[in-house]
């Protein structure tokens, strides 16, 4: 049995590219990754729900975009 991938660590106040899993089995969606760029990491959290059954999201990967968006 294989060890899960601990859970990506963010910095706060930053901007990520996340793939985030529906493992909700009720859910059409389960299995499915989504992408989400840009995602902030407001206080170094990131809570991703699913559009359809609105369970939270496993999140799989996270990469720090650099350049960071400039928004105004």
């Amino acid at each position: 049995m294989s060890t899960p991938a601990p859970a990506p660590v963010f910095e706060p106040a930053l901007w990520y590219s996340v793939v985030a899993r529906d493992d909700n089995e009720a859910c059409a969606n389960n299995g499915q990754e989504f992408t989400v760029n840009p995602c902030y990491s407001n206080g170094g959290i990131v809570v991703i729900e699913c559009g359809l059954c609105g369970q939270h999201m496993t999140l799989v990967s996270a990469a720090l975009l650099d350049p960071q968006p400039e928004f105004s």
